[in-house]
């Protein structure tokens, strides 16, 4: 499955100022309380984590595919909503990266059929490769100036492995350049560390600040004295359970029987949709997201979705709160939202220009939840109040039995990271310091940027400085 929103600020380069925004965290005393409130999230992310990687021959260093000019780094989304690995047509050709191809008299390349947002879209398949990662910072940022890793830094190594590769230009590329996606597999069996810090303090054009990622194999040494530049599997403050699901069964290969790409599952707050899909629900399953809105409630299972700048809801979760598309306007340009109680316009809706990450571009519409809340192990609920969602329903078709699955809504980094309004007037800080992907415990692990204080509960406030938006290798 690939990450659903991979659209892209409209307008880069443009010098957009964006106005010092506040997040506000409501910390609970440990004896009174046991939720924290989160204000001030809006509906873009400003940023989203990324991933240096090398593609190589072997499991050895030194056998990396390089282009005509000595490149070797790519600078790719680290995608947890994308089941693959993609590289763009520019990437996958300039680095010389061979097509699976049928055997035979007429021999043509092998084609995948992958789902996203816009629909199916179709991918040539690599021949086996090994995948490698290094920690991407503001200093190894290809894009403002930042030093590629050298070879010794690619570690985590995966393969062999097959990897999706773009048939086309995605039309996005001509505003943002090559969009390649780092996606499950390379999280799988691994611990994905985000400091999210250094978004939080951009100050200038020159320092803007970026997510810091660093992928560990599990067990790796917390080391507090380098916490900026190698810190290992960084302790979590609350841990959010998470479930894994395989969306294979919804992806075709042609020609049949022929090998696809390397797949890994996906993870989600809640109960396992496909395995309910499929009439096998598991038991125990983790707590699910709970949107409450004009006093009526709903849980789900969401995708959670690091590739995804805005956060969405289905229709039939809007429904369960009062919410419905005016008729005739979903999936149009000009869509609208309404209440089904009064037939009037919902107040204070956006709307927001998404795609997949086969360039398909749909335009959806989207409101604020009064409550979007996260239940952790640790038995605190983090609630996000006046939580901005998307309505747009993301299906997926099984093509052997022509059955269909609409996701119940996808949790973006707008909540994670620091967010800006669908306008771009203004951002927000992120009330996270760190937030960490432990897929072998299927945890989400989360550290809020101001300690929780005692002995009573204190409403912290965090101001973003004022900034520039640059053109940088983002998604939405």
């Amino acid at each position: 499955m690939k990450s659903i929103n991979k659209s892209r600020f409209a307008a880069w380069h443009a010098a957009l100022p964006i106005t010092a925004g506040l997040f506000a965290v409501a910390l609970p005393a440990a004896a009174f309380s046991s939720t924290i409130s989160i204000q001030g999230v809006l509906p873009v992310a400003a940023d989203q984590p990324q991933i240096n990687a090398v593609i190589r021959t072997s499991a050895a260093s030194g056998t990396e595919l390089t282009t005509s000019g000595g490149y070797y780094t790519i600078q790719a989304f680290l995608d947890s909503g994308t089941s693959g690995i993609l590289l763009s047509q520019s990437t996958w050709t300039g680095l010389g990266v061979n097509q699976s191809t049928t055997v035979g008299s007429s021999s043509s390349p092998v084609v995948f059929n992958d789902v996203a947002i816009g629909g199916t879209n179709p991918y040539y398949v690599s021949t086996p490769y090994y995948v490698a990662t290094a920690p991407f910072s503001i200093n190894t940022d290809q894009t403002l100036g930042g030093t590629p890793p050298p070879v010794s830094a690619f570690g985590n190594t995966i393969g062999p492995v097959q990897m999706e590769l773009s048939e086309t230009a995605n039309p996005l590329s001509q505003l943002t350049g090559s969009i390649d996606i780092m996606g499950a597999p390379v999280m799988q069996g691994n611990v994905t560390e985000m400091d999210i810090a250094p978004a939080n303090n951009i100050s200038s054009l020159t320092n803007p600040g970026e997510t810091q990622t660093y992928i560990y194999s599990p067990g790796t040494h917390y080391n507090p004295t380098q916490i900026n530049t190698n810190p290992g599997i960084v302790p979590m403050q609350y841990h959010v359970q998470l479930s894994y699901a395989s969306f294979a069964q919804f992806t075709s290969v042609t020609p049949t029987g022929a090998t696809g790409p390397t797949l890994a599952d996906n993870p989600f707050i809640g109960a396992n949709p496909v395995a309910a899909f499929n009439g096998t629900p598991t038991t125990n399953s983790p707590p699910g997201v709970t949107i409450g809105f004009n006093g009526q409630s709903a849980t789900g299972s969401f995708l959670l979705d690091t590739g995804a700048v805005a956060s969405f809801i289905s229709q039939a979760m809007a429904g369960k709160l009062g919410v419905a598309y005016a008729a005739g306007t979903y999936g149009t340009s000009n869509p609208s939202l309404i209440s089904s109680a009064t037939g009037k316009p919902l107040a204070n809706q956006f709307t927001l220009a998404v795609s997949g990450a086969g360039g398909s571009t749909v335009t959806a519409a989207g409101f604020f939840l009064n409550t979007l809340s996260l239940q952790t192990m640790e038995g605190t609920t983090i609630t996000f109040d006046s939580a901005p969602v998307l309505v747009q329903d993301v299906t997926v078709t099984d093509p052997t039995t022509l059955k269909t699955m609409t996701l119940d809504g996808d949790l973006g980094m707008n909540f994670f990271e620091p967010s800006a309004s669908a306008d771009l007037s203004q951002m927000n800080s992120s009330a996270f310091n760190w937030m960490s992907i432990d897929q072998p415990n299927s945890l989400l692990g989360l550290t809020l940027a101001s300690s929780v204080p005692e002995p009573a509960a204190l409403m912290l406030m965090a101001a973003a400085a004022p900034l520039l938006l640059l053109q940088r290798r983002r998604a939405i």
